[in-house]
């Protein structure tokens, strides 16, 4: 194994707590899950989560379903509309049948009840981790989406290529120098005209749209773009 490849085996699963009681936050589930393995990222609610994701992914979150700005169940949706690998662990004080599987139908991948036993929490987000982080090992790795040589195509898992037009091309091209992280719609817009506001946002969705639409016809398998709501979007590949 060569040395990147160590590296991305030392690499602890990154993991968002969003937790708004700060004592419950800050005293106790951020230093035992720190000291379990993970690099944690703390934050009081849904704002604060979205605001994060522009600076970095999350293999793992870790979330409260009472929150002051959006409810839980709501924001787990949101995550796994975003990333099908996101691993999501719902904290809750609700533990009805019918509240757990809602959180579940939410696209939950554990639903824990308060007042929780931390060794549970910690075992249940390493096994998590086993799956939604990726292989550290090089000779695992998958064919995926990508962008050719020259910018101009993207190719697919299964091998088609897609050529793109310039406006397509720009904002691909920030996209996938991001890949994994939300960029701004107002950063995109930046990249197709000199002032953004004489630009209409409808036309950076209507963009978005057919290119996703043309990947669905051309090659039968969806384009991982994703919108992120009140940021912009997000590739997932």
């Amino acid at each position: 194994m060569d040395a990147r490849s160590m590296e991305a085996a030392r690499r602890l699963p990154t993991l968002a707590v969003v937790e708004d009681d700060r004592t419950f936050r800050e005293d106790v589930l951020l230093p035992v899950l720190a000291h379990s393995g993970f690099s944690v990222f703390g934050m009081a609610g849904a704002l604060d989560l979205y605001r994060s994701m522009t600076l970095r992914s999350y293999d793992l979150v870790l979330l409260d379903v009472g929150l002051p700005d959006e409810d839980g169940v709501s924001i787990a949706a949101h995550l796994r509309k975003l990333s099908p690998r996101v691993g999501i662990v719902m904290l809750t004080g609700y533990d009805s049948g019918p509240d757990r599987m809602r959180g579940l139908r939410a696209g939950a991948d554990a639903y824990l009840p308060k007042p929780v036993d931390m060794e549970e929490v910690v075992t249940t987000l390493h096994n998590l981790a086993r799956w939604v982080v990726p292989e550290a090992n090089p000779t695992h790795a998958r064919t995926k989406w990508r962008l050719d040589d020259r910018g101009w195509c993207i190719l697919t898992p299964g091998g088609v290529e897609i050529e793109m037009n310039l406006a397509e091309r720009q904002v691909m091209a920030m996209l996938a120098a991001a890949a994994g992280i939300p960029v701004q719609r107002e950063t995109l817009i930046a990249s197709l005209v000199k002032n953004a506001y004489e630009f209409d946002p409808h036309r950076l969705e209507m963009l978005v749209h057919r290119l996703r639409k043309k990947c669905q016809q051309l090659a039968e398998e969806e384009l991982p773009l994703r919108a992120v709501r009140g940021i912009g979007y997000v590739l997932n590949w």
